[in-house]
């Protein structure tokens, strides 16, 4: 069987969660299938990680100005269609095989759309809206998202599988680098893009507010993340409280996996998280979590975390303080982390859409 894969956000120089997640797939899809013939395609040069593969995958460089998804993409499509095409993301292309396998990541912006600008929120509708339509199958990372699928855009459960990504813990294990200057002794961590869907306003409120109830915490709140959507006011915050908040912008993957396993708490208050990549990456460091008890975040922490309520600013100070002022609370959650972490590899999530690319 030829399997096509749209490889060029795996191709990415820096990597989020989307591109990291195509990554990862497509190199322990070769790990584990030496029989199908595979074609991934990419609009720019391929990097070195791509020429190391087997020699059943083939890379295939197809440069194109604008709309290469929806025309370049397609065309290929037309000419040299694949047995089955795998989307790692919502944008299918118009044309493609009957056979179309489409993961979507999050439906944020229908929850948030003040949080989007408005040419991003429409292609983003649109294009989820489309690829739910005509994909053969959907995957979806987490039961949280599918059930967004089939609330906005009516899709068939039956229609979704739920694939939920793994994680590699040899990256914290190999990657650990010299923390970074300015890195306070003792710290919680926000480690997310800074825009308001995640609320890192919230947390620096109620991380303010802690502190001046409790003078004696001598921990400071280090944020690490790049700029995202309407970030002005949140920097702003963060220069408003400098005494007792440090941003460190975005980190290389080796300073910041010593960051993280250097925070004495890592806590997620986002109001909305397709999958949660970051509680996996805590549980790998041994750092104990606190997050939202919204959207996927508990599906993917299970009793591995302390849950807060992430509109309530009282309710994000007591689940810190709980993990703060009780080290056997911090040691529990980290101990119920590393056994969480056992659920979710990459081999697996690679198997299961395997299976979904050859049924």
């Amino acid at each position: 069987m030829v399997i096509g894969i749209e490889a060029e956000r795996a191709n990415a120089a820096q990597k989020t969660g989307v591109e990291n997640y195509a990554q990862q797939l497509i190199v322990h899809l070769a790990k584990i299938d030496a029989v199908n013939q595979y074609v991934l395609y990419l609009r720019s040069a391929p990097q070195d990680w791509f020429l190391k593969l087997p020699e059943n995958f083939t890379v295939k460089v197809m440069p194109f100005p604008l709309f290469w998804t929806q025309l370049r993409l397609s065309w290929e499509m037309l000419v040299h269609p694949p047995e089955v095409l795998l989307i790692p993301a919502s944008a299918l292309p118009f044309i493609h095989p009957k056979k179309t396998v489409v993961t979507v990541h999050d439906l944020a912006w229908k929850y948030y759309p003040e949080t989007f600008n408005a040419s991003t929120r429409w292609f983003l509708d649109w294009s989820t809206g489309f690829a739910a339509k005509r994909a053969q199958t959907v995957i979806a990372v987490s039961e949280a998202t599918k059930k967004d699928l089939v609330r906005f855009y009516g899709v068939r459960g039956d229609k979704v599988k739920v694939i939920h990504h793994g994680f590699d813990t040899s990256v914290l294990e190999s990657e650990a680098g010299s923390l970074p200057p300015g890195l306070p002794e003792e710290f919680i961590l926000y480690l997310s893009t800074l825009q308001p869907r995640k609320n890192p306003q919230g947390l620096i409120d109620a991380f303010t507010e802690m502190k001046a109830a409790n003078p004696g915490l001598k921990h400071k709140l280090v944020m690490v993340g790049r700029l995202g959507w309407k970030y002005g006011s949140i920097l702003e915050k963060i220069k408003n409280h400098s005494e007792s908040v440090v941003y460190l912008n975005h980190l290389p993957n080796a300073q910041r996996n010593a960051v993280l396993k250097k925070a004495k708490l890592m806590v997620l208050p986002s109001f909305y998280e397709g999958f949660g990549m970051t509680i996996l990456e805590a549980f790998a460091a041994g750092t104990p979590v606190a997050t939202g008890n919204l959207s996927s975040m508990p599906e993917v922490a299970g009793e591995a975390a302390e849950y807060f309520n992430p509109h309530d600013l009282e309710s994000i100070k007591h689940a810190m303080l709980k993990v703060l002022k009780n080290p056997e609370r911090a040691k529990q959650l980290v101990a119920a982390g590393a056994a969480r972490l056992s659920q979710f590899s990459w081999a697996k999530c690679a198997q299961e859409t395997l299976e979904v690319l050859t049924s």
